[in-house]
Formats: structure tokens, sequence, C-alpha cells
């Protein structure tokens, strides 16, 4: 059998670097692709999504060309699309005809679309009255309406409500439950860590890892997002942290140009070690923080 989804030689954007980046996922399967702003996973699942591809780059849906089988992948972009003048159901309806879905088969699908992210009671209600949360529904059920294959969900657990991301990832699960195969973009890894089977991380300088979660777990706990701030010599220290070994996607504020952020990998040397080389270059340091964000609620 086919996999839902493979990509093979896959390069991001300059000034984007490393790779090529390969992935196959089965029916039912999970990519959680996480990184920090501006670390390329728009790149990569505008690619998947079928709207950008890189020269080079081979992306197939059940072991036909993405060209061939466009209608099985839908895309749930990061900030909802609505018609205010519609309600629920007429929305769904214009998306279920627009992916010229059987007409015996529309009604199960709506109604089965809605009840898996819990709009059935809404039905009738006016786009323009919904809530963003309940936009956000909407739009899973509209990419869930013909069907597909291969669903890409970019951002959405990034955009709800804190509270709220918790019921997004169990609709997620009934959605990936039905057989789809889903690639998913966070900030974080927290809210993905049960719902992913894979997991891809990528920085600037290159995807850091990719492949089943089981298996690259051991590697996610050397990987801390840090904040230095400095009191003298920060222009000495950015050269430096640009040179180390396990520094990657290097960000400088441009508030308070004192402050530096990066993702360190401790597989490389200990953190203390990074510490004690910037204070012997004449680095004075302020403060150290390690920002839990970026592994979410899991703890190793």
């Amino acid at each position: 059998m086919h996999p839902s989804l493979a990509i093979e030689n896959f390069r991001r954007r300059p000034p984007h670097r490393g790779g090529p980046l390969s992935f196959q996922l089965q029916p039912g399967e999970v990519m959680g692709v996480i990184g920090p702003h501006s670390s390329g996973k728009g790149q990569l699942l505008t690619c998947l999504a079928g709207d950008w591809k890189p020269r080079g780059c081979q992306l197939l849906v059940r072991g036909k060309p993405f060209s061939e089988v466009r209608s099985l992948v839908t895309y749930v972009p990061p900030t909802p699309g609505i018609f205010p003048e519609m309600n629920c159901l007429e929305f769904l309806r214009f998306f279920a005809e627009s992916y010229r879905v059987p007409i015996h088969y529309r009604p199960y699908l709506i109604w089965e679309s809605l009840q898996v992210v819990g709009l059935l009671a809404q039905s009738q209600a006016r786009l323009a009255r919904l809530s963003l949360v309940d936009r956000y529904r909407l739009s899973l059920a509209r990419a869930l309406v013909s069907h597909p294959a291969v669903m890409v969900v970019q951002g959405v657990l990034d955009k709800v409500e804190r509270d709220m991301v918790s019921d997004f990832v169990q609709i997620l699960q009934r959605i990936r439950q039905s057989g789809v195969s889903l690639v998913v973009s966070a900030l974080s890894l927290g809210p993905l860590l049960e719902l992913c089977s894979h997991l891809c991380v990528l920085v600037t300088d290159r995807p850091l890892v990719c492949g089943q979660k089981e298996a690259l777990l051991p590697q996610l706990v050397h990987l801390k997002m840090m904040q230095l701030q400095f009191l003298s010599g920060f222009s000495q220290a950015i050269r430096l942290l640009e040179k180390s070994p396990g520094v990657f996607h290097l960000s400088v504020s441009t508030v308070t140009h004192n402050l530096v952020r990066f993702l360190f990998d401790g597989q490389h040397r200990p953190f203390e070690q990074l510490l004690s080389e910037l204070q012997t270059q004449g680095c004075s340091i302020v403060s150290v923080a390690e920002d839990h964000s970026f592994l979410g609620r899991w703890n190793p």
C-alpha cells in the first residue's frame, strides 16, 4: 500500500539552509512540524498544500504525483476565511460542491464534519456571528468535507486561546482516527506530543530532527530555547554565538539591543561551558533564562 503522503528532496528558500528533507506518512499518521518564528515551517506546509514546490522536490499522494490528485489534500490556514452572509450548512455545501463531492454523499460528509468539530448544534448559525474559536472549528470542517487523504493544518494551535488548545487537539485526534494523515505546525512541542506519530524540528540553519516521534524524543531532551541578556560585550557575544556548535536560530531583540535568544542543543557540550566561554571573552552576562514554551508542557 502506498503511503498517504511522501515528500522527497524538499529544501527551503534562503536564508534557510540545510536539507534536503524527506518523509512519508501512512493513513492516520501525524507529522508535527515545530520551530521558532521564521524557521521555515510555513514554506514546508505551503509546499505540502500545493501552492509552491522547490526545484527537484517530489510530492506524492497515495503514490501519485500531487498534480494528479490535488483534491485529496486540504489546507487549513492560520486565519480562518468565511462568507459572513452564509450559515454553517450553506458554507460547507458551497465547498462540497467546489470539491466536486458526489451529490448523494454530501449530506453525510457535511453532517459528519460538523459533528467532528463540535458545530452540529450551530449548523444554522450565521458565520458573521460565530466566535473566532468556532470559525477555526468551521475551517477544519471545511477541510474535512471533501473526505481528504491528507490535511495540512498551519498554525491553528498557536492562534486559538490557550485553554482551547486541548479541545482542538481532540478534534485533530478524531480526524486522524478516521484515517486522514495530518501535517500540523506549531511553535512548541507541548500541544503536539500526544497527537503526533512523527516530528520535524526546523530552525533557520537546518532541519534539526525529522522522523518517528519515539525515536526522536531522546534527542529532544537536549534542546533548550535560551535567552541571554548582556551588560557589555554584546557584539562580541553575537560573533561567538554565530560560530558556536549547538547554537541555532539566533535572534536579537530590536528593543533592548542587549538581549539574544537561540535554540541550544546540549548534545554538543554543556550549556555552562558556553557561558564560561562567553565570559572568558569579556562578555558580561546580566541574566540567563530558559523559555519553556518551546517544549510546552512536556517535561523530559
